[in-house]
């Protein structure tokens, strides 16, 4: 969430909320991450993709399972590094994580590269104007398994896919 309009008074006010959730100390143990990952469940069990075409939002390793790894990653550091916290994008994000240590840098660098391609795959798609963003699988092979891999080492083996 961010504030983009009205009162600068509240705007402030809620900027100020918003960093206290977002930086609020989470143990490494909680129930964070088990949340997470019944959330992404039950997107992939609400739409399940039953053609031989990638879909690049919703598919295991396309960019909702990057955006939740982004996402979990903040939340879950963001006490120690408040700099999580600013509006600079998941691929800046990647790369901030893989500096700091909390994933490997050569991973965050394959997976910014795997959300760049994704993002503009759909982007073409939609100028196209496809409704569903699915593509060949070849066209995405040499990104998914990055998106995977660090997936599973944050979450475990395949669990939400």
């Amino acid at each position: 969430a961010r504030f983009c309009a009205g009162d600068a008074a509240i705007g402030e006010r809620f900027e100020n909320i918003r960093e206290a959730v977002l930086r609020k100390e989470r143990a490494a143990d909680g129930p964070l991450r088990s949340e997470v990952v019944a959330m992404r469940k039950r997107m992939v069990d609400a739409k399940p993709n039953n053609s031989r075409l990638f879909d690049l939002k919703q598919d295991p390793g396309g960019m909702i399972d990057i955006e939740f790894m982004v996402q979990y990653l903040v939340l879950q550091h963001a006490s120690t590094y408040p700099q999580l916290t600013t509006n600079i994008g998941n691929i800046t994000l990647l790369k901030m994580f893989g500096e700091l240590g909390l994933i490997p840098a050569g991973l965050a660098a394959n997976v910014g590269d795997a959300y760049r391609k994704l993002r503009k795959l759909q982007h073409q798609l939609r100028l196209q104007g496809q409704d569903l963003a699915r593509v060949e699988p070849a066209l995405v092979a040499d990104h998914i398994p990055h998106v995977l891999t660090l997936w599973n080492s944050i979450f475990g083996l395949d669990v939400a896919h």
